[in-house]
């Protein structure tokens, strides 16, 4: 899906107090790859990067990240190491809430 004027977005870039504890949440906790490079953790999904860089954040908007897994088990996988269910979704299917080691909200979901 292509946004007015042919943008789309590729990528965030977050500053993060501890940029171990979030490459380890990310990692371990949500399952999925993050490439290090130096202070800076890249995690690439499809033709978008989310990228945290060990810069505390000072004042911030506040946002929330969506992420979409593809199938249901990969979200039951994720309650499960997260230790919480999931909801039923408004638009469809299923959802959950966790917080990143700098509190950033993430609702992770499956149609």
């Amino acid at each position: 899906m292509h946004a007015a004027g042919g943008i789309v977005p590729s990528g965030l870039t977050l500053g993060v107090a501890d940029i171990e504890a979030t490459e380890r949440f990310y990692r371990d906790v949500l399952g999925v790859s993050a490439v290090r490079h130096g202070d800076a953790v890249r995690i690439a999904f499809g033709d978008f990067t989310l990228v945290f860089e060990h810069e505390p954040p000072t004042e911030r908007a506040k946002f929330e990240l969506a992420l979409r897994v593809e199938r249901p088990e990969a979200l039951d996988e994720i309650a499960q190491r997260v230790g919480t269910g999931t909801y039923a979704r408004d638009g469809g299917g299923r959802a959950l809430f966790v917080t990143d080691p700098d509190h950033y909200t993430i609702e992770i979901f499956a149609r």
